[in-house]
């Protein structure tokens, strides 16, 4: 199920979010020991900060790439 021994650099942002969406459903389904858990939580707080980490250098590059244009954030 989840891949703890594939380090997070070795995934693209899809792969993660889609270890993070199995890891979401097994905890919201599946009675897990309370060791297990913690160790699927935590595993899911790592590919959070990773995607984030990823959408943000995405957004940085488009940024790059189109210095004239305002973001949504500028407008507001």
């Amino acid at each position: 199920m989840v891949k703890s021994a594939s380090t997070l650099s070795d995934l693209s942002y899809e792969q993660a979010f889609s270890e993070l969406e199995t890891i979401v459903a097994a905890l919201e389904s599946e009675q897990k020991p309370l060791d297990e858990a913690l160790q699927l939580y935590e595993r899911g707080q790592l590919l959070v900060q990773y995607c984030a980490a990823l959408l943000d250098q995405a957004d940085l590059r488009i940024q790059q790439l189109n210095p004239n244009k305002e973001t949504t954030e500028d407008a507001a």
